[in-house]
């Protein structure tokens, strides 16, 4: 069964941050990481939240510790990023 990860963050602004997030999508699937759901906090104009499937625990990790993630991140207006990881029962 696939590990998925809940993830928030604050953005600058949430539309450049999705165009960078949309722009993206190709390396976290390379990573085995796969987008399922994406919301916009509607109390929180500039929160990002997200569901994602973990297929490849070993290149996600590897990813999400990248220098090219961190620099995708500040392109994307990114701070204050919080995951949880949820293992299947």
């Amino acid at each position: 069964m696939a590990t998925h990860v809940l993830w928030q963050a604050d953005v600058a602004d949430f539309d450049v941050w999705l165009k960078v997030f949309e722009e993206d999508k190709p390396m976290r699937e390379a990573a085995g990481i796969r987008d399922l759901h994406i919301w916009k906090d509607p109390d929180r104009k500039d929160h990002a939240v997200a569901l994602f499937e973990i297929t490849d625990l070993d290149r996600a990790q590897s990813f999400i510790e990248s220098e090219e993630l961190a620099m995708h991140h500040e392109r994307g207006g990114v701070a204050h990023i919080q995951t949880k990881v949820l293992d299947p029962v």
